[in-house]
């Protein structure tokens, strides 16, 4: 039983293989600086928000609310990305930071990781944003704050599922959006889906959408990804 649950988490966290690798030789910050900086960004915000002399500050960069779009108060809006107020999302965020921003920025470069992560933000958050307010119910729900990593983290583990071809990963995100989508049915949760589509628009052309020395690490981490691919244990025969 034991043997089987360790060849399954193998098989799943085969994706990871290379960014390990590359970690255990040059460190986190040399591979991932891009994606550690975000997770500690996240924790010094969330975590100045709960201080009661720096939460105006905090509210003032990243407490973004849909009613700001027809102010055009758009700054909050990229701050939103790394205010958490619970924290079991602050732990969220930093497991997803070594799960899939790290190993994501390890393959397609921080300057591909800071594009698909900007857009996977402030695409969904605006388009919700702009349903809502022209919906009939104005008034309720994202009136409140609208924050939070996971859109980002959504658009990355995508981008991510799509460029190494994992099933497992794919399949994980899929659940994962699934359940978001059946417990909390709402504007707030389509965000998630709209967030799916900027990920996996960010990998549909790679050649068309970053320079040509990207575009080869990226092979290069593909080739280490699938030669790291256990077998599949079971084969069809004719």
């Amino acid at each position: 039983m034991i043997a089987a649950l360790d060849l399954g988490l193998d098989w799943l966290m085969a994706y990871q293989r290379p960014f390990r690798r590359e970690v255990t030789r040059d460190g986190l910050l040399a591979v991932a600086p891009v994606s550690a900086l975000f997770v500690l960004l996240t924790l010094v915000v969330s975590g100045l928000w709960r201080e009661g002399t720096t939460h105006a500050a905090v509210a003032a960069c990243c407490a973004w609310r849909a009613t700001d779009l027809p102010r055009r108060v758009l700054l909050p809006l990229a701050g939103s990305a790394f205010l958490v107020r619970r924290p079991v999302e602050a732990a969220w965020t930093v497991a997803a930071g070594w799960l899939l921003l790290g190993p994501l920025e390890a393959a397609v470069g921080g300057h591909r990781l800071l594009a698909i992560g900007a857009f996977g933000h402030a695409v969904p958050t605006v388009l919700v944003d702009l349903a809502w307010l022209a919906g009939p119910r104005a008034g309720e729900g994202l009136a409140g704050l609208d924050v939070g990593t996971s859109a980002v983290v959504v658009a990355a583990a995508t981008a991510l599922a799509s460029w190494s071809r994992s099933a497992p990963l794919a399949a994980v995100l899929a659940a994962g959006v699934a359940v978001d989508l059946a417990t909390t049915p709402n504007l707030a949760s389509a965000e998630h889906l709209v967030a799916v589509a900027v990920g996996a628009a960010a990998v549909l052309d790679p050649g068309t959408l970053r320079p040509a020395a990207w575009t080869r690490r990226a092979q290069v981490r593909r080739a280490q990804v699938r030669r790291a691919t256990p077998a599949p244990i079971l084969t069809w025969r004719r």
